[in-house]
């Protein structure tokens, strides 16, 4: 049977995770999960226990990722938490940790997409040259054309605003071709240096 007064609990589950990092950072991401903390404490007291538990473990797990926490952190906080509210052999144990887990890794993987993104941004994706020209590797990854659009649009527009006049475009067809034309609206002369597209017969 899960013990009695949840503040208590709460409060040994978070200490339970501070002894179990000697990281700084990830004594802040403790203290900065209390109020996601105290609501997993609440729905582990129901009884049945519902998807709102996993749910929020998922949440915790987003968490901890995105404050920058340690994998150490995320994989074993929830077994400090059953040993905390006195659930140690508790059926849903295995499941929210899981689900934290799963909310740390998908965390992670939004982050490293994002960053990804972030470099193709100009000036990152631009090289001078002499007259006012530029080179441009147009290899944005993005799928959807309103990305890739967008993504153009933005690199024209400051472009365009540092006094360029003629951008030398290569890349994969799409991002290539959404560069080239946003660059054109702009005003800016594009050379499309379409011949250097990785062939589509190479290995």
């Amino acid at each position: 049977m899960i013990a009695p007064f949840p503040d208590a609990a709460l409060v040994a589950w978070t200490e339970a995770d501070k002894r179990a990092t000697f990281s700084p950072r990830d004594h802040e991401v403790i203290d900065a999960t209390f109020s996601i903390r105290a609501l997993i404490v609440e729905l582990a007291r129901r009884d049945p226990i519902d998807d709102d538990l996993y749910d929020a473990c998922a949440s915790l797990g987003r968490l901890v990722a995105r404050q920058h926490g340690s994998p150490t952190l995320a994989s074993a906080t929830i077994d400090h938490a059953c040993a905390a509210l006195g659930a140690s052999a508790a059926p849903w144990r295995v499941g929210a940790r899981a689900a934290v887990c799963e909310g740390f890794s998908a965390a992670l993987r939004e982050t490293i997409r994002a960053e990804t993104l972030t470099a193709w941004e100009f000036p990152r994706c631009a090289v001078a040259l002499e007259d006012a020209s530029i080179a441009i590797a147009a290899g944005h990854p993005g799928a959807e054309r309103e990305v890739l659009e967008a993504w153009a649009a933005r690199a024209a527009t400051s472009a365009a605003l540092r006094g360029i006049r003629r951008a030398f475009v290569g890349g994969p067809e799409r991002s290539r071709r959404a560069m080239a034309e946003a660059l054109s609206v702009a005003g800016i002369e594009v050379v499309d240096c379409a011949f250097l597209e990785p062939s589509k017969d190479a290995d």
